[in-house]
């Protein structure tokens, strides 16, 4: 990744969906197998509702590397959002076997199963995804605790 990358990051996450298309294509000319790339091209694919093309996108991703569980996730919301809720289950749930403790597809999986009225597998999954959300804000608190007061440490002048 790079500066390149970054900017079209940057266009994404402005909603600025034309720019970011046309900078994620040039970074994948240059980069053609950075599959988050490739994943992040089908969210802005995504983002104007052309699910065709974001499938097309997310695949391709899975192609260079199949064990993206943004790429799994996201296969899993169109499943779900085009009602196949059986591949939807198998997206998340592989997901969720590469990376147990990403909470998204735990939260999406939580969703088909309030969908299909199964409702103690939706509390565990939506718990689950709750607990993993809390780790994650916790543990960057201690993180940038922890830096805090290395800096506080190394900052100090010397007497």
């Amino acid at each position: 990744m790079g500066p390149l990358y970054d900017k079209a990051i940057q266009h994404l996450e402005a909603g600025e969906l034309d720019e970011a298309e046309n900078t994620f294509r040039t970074y994948l000319c240059e980069n053609p197998t950075d599959a988050m790339a490739h994943n992040k091209l089908g969210v802005v694919f995504i983002n104007r509702t052309n699910r065709v093309e974001a499938k097309r996108c997310f695949e391709e991703a899975l192609k260079h590397d199949a064990s993206l569980v943004h790429a799994l996730n996201n296969l899993g919301n169109i499943a779900r959002e085009e009602g196949d809720l059986g591949r939807a289950i198998e997206y998340y749930h592989k997901a969720i076997r590469i990376d147990p403790d990403f909470s998204l597809p735990h939260n999406n999986l939580g969703v088909v199963y309030k969908q299909l009225n199964r409702y103690g597998d939706f509390v565990r999954e939506i718990k689950t995804a709750k607990r993993l959300e809390n780790r994650k804000v916790l543990n960057s608190e201690r993180k940038r605790t922890f830096r805090d007061w290395l800096a506080k440490i190394w900052s100090k002048p010397n007497l």
